[in-house]
């Protein structure tokens, strides 16, 4: 399978499935929109569900990837820097196409609820040990650390979902990520 065909057609793919949906959205538009003929994409994937699906397991990839990043670093502050910015990146990158894959998909919920509750899961364990180490090393005061967790997710998520539903993306992952964090680090109370 040529990477480049294969690359070529999941991003041809992606943009139409967002652009007009993922049921409106033929194999013959594919084909035509990557200038590709509709033999080879069947080559590469059977039907248009194989392409969907493709798309998810790169969201997955990238998940594991960001995991990766928070799992390799132990300094507990710096490990909540990466874990928000690599999670308002992925939401940033992904939102679209899991919007798709959510509403059109029969079983799609479904199929990502199972993944992506995993990730959650080790992600909050994750950001709840920086969080308990933190406090143990006197850089963070004593809080609950499981329920910390949850409102740092809460605000991360939460950053995405402001930015996405007033459609104001001019920020990079960072500079969010560096906004939020400066509010739940330093908080709002001046005493």
């Amino acid at each position: 399978m040529a990477p480049e065909t294969y690359e070529k057609i999941l991003s041809t793919a992606r943009r139409l499935f967002v652009q007009q949906g993922y049921t409106a959205t033929s194999m013959r538009q594919v084909a035509e929109a990557t200038g590709i003929g509709k033999a080879t994409i069947y080559h590469h994937f059977p039907d248009k569900q194989s392409i969907v699906m493709a798309l998810l397991q790169r969201n997955i990839k990238r998940m594991e990837d960001a995991l990766q990043l928070v799992r390799a670093e132990n300094d507990p502050r710096r490990r909540i820097q990466v874990a928000a910015e690599t999670s308002v990146g992925f939401l940033f990158e992904s939102a679209d196409i899991l919007q798709v894959v959510r509403r059109e998909i029969p079983g799609g919920r479904d199929q990502m609820q199972g993944g992506y509750t995993k990730f959650f899961q080790e992600y909050m364990a994750m950001l709840a040990d920086a969080i308990q180490r933190g406090s143990e090393q006197g850089i963070f005061r004593p809080v609950d650390p499981v329920n910390n967790a949850r409102v740092l997710m809460t605000m991360i998520q939460g950053t995405f979902a402001m930015a996405y539903l007033i459609n104001e993306r001019a920020q990079t992952p960072q500079q969010a990520a560096a906004v939020l964090l400066d509010i739940y680090f330093q908080g709002l109370d001046t005493r």
